[in-house]
């Protein structure tokens, strides 16, 4: 390649040091912590008591509680479509515009909420527009936050699940007072006041490159050149994991990622720790050894591979000194009608099948988790305990969950954590405590393993939007949470109703639990799969 092709980005001399730009690890982020906050809570903190706000309209109405499920379940459906299509609007729309148009829609629709007469017009303000609005917050909330955050993730998202948690263990309390004060339609005029505050969380969701600092560059020279395709008879020359590399050759990131990048990327698993603090993207970079230097590239040198995916990463692009570096475009090939649908969606992502483990394996999960705690009451009252030992094991689950929240955010500020340990240990144990608590059917024991099992909760909670940052490019979480809520949604809509028909059917929540363990370990034992599969792939690599 001639060197007219290139455009060399400057080398790190002593006299004149090279910096990147890279995202605050504070700062305005602490900002964007609030606003992820706010919208969760305007958004989320009144579902639990969703039946109790809506129990004597409903009652005026004579449909009963069967349209609660149904207000439900449109609202998830709604949420599921709404999360995976935010991808087609952030194609076109920054992550702020579509955060605000998601809160202007949800707080529309708990406006028109206060107006309702009917049931027709409940299940349309509060399961489709505000589906469709939650729909397209949370997608923005957590790719906000990721692009904030590269190491300090799980202390500020601990810390941000706990306050939601904590707002919502009162609001019962917040309800039934407003209730008394003001009535049902006070109330709902109060609940879209809480709602509008989604506007202010949307709006602190600024773009991370207006918040960058700048960092001191690792000593090597960042040359962009067009991709290089990949052949047979270059497997060795672009191996980097094989080969030691010594002579002054450029390499394509995009070569590299098409030739090793699947499986360094399912390598950084369960067992090998994931590089977290890098934004990758798809685009021809290369590394050269600077000329003022005489060292040589070691492709062992884990430093060596982690500034390779820093090279090509977001905070770099277009703060290269004073150069305006660009990302040069990948020409893909479009065969036909579908595969121009499955490139717009982002539908190559499921071709990644370490991607497609993570989000089955976190979809039961917290499908379990949020039926297992919505079944728990209704146990717990045919094991005939009175409504006051009802409510100490919840108030307990609900305590032990958020302190142990707090207690991961504490350790994160001195540990560095993998999140998708933590969500494995968190479904493990979820699935072996369950499996214990429905042994039991007197007080005390009930009492301490919900207690253990709210503990465990945290620990699935807080990981989970981490997981998928961690695994995928930034650029490219938006898509990746999209599919992830549209499996969510499905499940809800298929394993939900079929676990609740077998419940129904056999008379025993003992069952539907173990059903629950089951959609745990369905997590639990593809994700060790994985990591044995891998393991003994680098194993035999090593020996070779």
């Amino acid at each position: 390649m001639s060197s007219q092709g290139k455009t060399s980005l400057g080398s790190c001399d002593s006299d004149d040091k090279k910096y990147e730009m890279v995202p605050p690890e504070g700062g305005w982020g602490y900002a964007v912590c609030v606003g992820l906050s706010v919208i969760f809570i305007a958004g989320t903190a009144h579902q639990p008591v969703f039946g109790f706000i809506y129990n004597d309209f409903l009652d005026e109405l004579g449909v009963g509680t069967g349209a609660v499920t149904v207000v439900y379940g449109v609202f998830q459906v709604t949420l599921a479509i709404a999360g995976f299509s935010s991808n087609i609007v952030l194609k076109k729309l920054s992550l702020r515009q579509v955060g605000l148009i998601g809160a202007f829609i949800y707080t529309l629709a708990s406006f028109l909420a206060i107006f309702v007469t009917t049931t027709t017009q409940l299940i349309i303000t509060n399961g489709f527009l505000q589906g469709l609005g939650m729909g397209l917050l949370i997608p923005v909330s957590y790719t906000s936050f990721n692009s904030y955050f590269t190491r300090k993730k799980v202390l500020y998202l601990s810390l941000c699940k706990a306050s939601i948690g904590m707002i919502t263990m009162v609001y019962p309390l917040f309800i039934k007072y407003t209730i008394t004060e003001y009535g049902f339609r006070g109330t709902l005029a109060i609940l879209c006041a809480i709602s509008a505050h989604s506007i202010f969380g949307a709006l602190v969701m600024h773009p991370v490159q207006w918040h960058m600092v700048k960092r001191i560059k690792s000593c090597e020279k960042i040359v962009l050149i067009p991709p290089t395709p990949a052949s047979d008879e270059d497997s060795d020359k672009f191996d980097f994991m094989k080969s030691n590399i010594t002579k002054q050759e450029t390499k394509s990131v995009q070569n590299l990622y098409t030739k090793n990048c699947t499986e360094y990327h399912k390598e950084s698993g369960l067992l090998i720790p994931k590089i977290t603090d890098s934004r990758r993207l798809s685009i021809p970079v290369v590394l050269i050894p600077s000329e003022n230097t005489n060292s040589k590239f070691s492709s062992h040198d884990n430093v060596y591979i982690e500034n390779l995916y820093k090279a090509a990463s977001v905070s770099s692009i277009g703060n290269f000194g004073n150069i305006a570096a660009e990302p040069m475009p990948i020409i893909k090939n479009k065969e036909g009608k579908w595969e121009t649908v499955a490139e717009y969606l982002d539908l190559t992502l499921l071709k990644d099948l370490v991607y497609d483990n993570i989000i089955c394996g976190m979809a039961l999960t917290f499908f379990a988790d949020l039926t297992f705690f919505t079944l728990e009451p209704l146990f717990l009252d045919k094991n005939h305990l009175s409504k006051a030992e009802i409510a100490n094991i919840i108030a307990v689950g609900g305590a032990t969950d958020m302190t142990a929240r707090l207690l991961l955010g504490v350790s994160g500020q001195f540990f560095r954590m993998n999140s998708r340990y933590m969500f494995y240990a968190g479904a493990l144990l979820a699935a072996l405590f369950r499996l214990v608590f429905i042994q039991f059917t007197t007080y005390l024991p009930l009492l301490i393993l919900t207690g253990v099992l709210g503990a465990m909760r945290s620990l699935v909670h807080i990981a989970q939007p981490i997981v998928m940052a961690e695994h995928v490019p930034i650029e490219r979480y938006p898509p990746a949470y999209g599919l992830y809520m549209l499996l969510a949604g499905a499940l809800s809509l298929t394993v939900g109703p079929m676990i609740g028909f077998i419940r129904d059917y056999t008379g025993s929540y003992v069952i539907a639990f173990v059903m629950l363990a089951v959609c745990n370990l369905c997590c639990v034992v593809p994700w060790t799969l994985e990591a044995i599969i891998l393991y003994v792939k680098r194993r035999q690599r090593q020996q070779t």
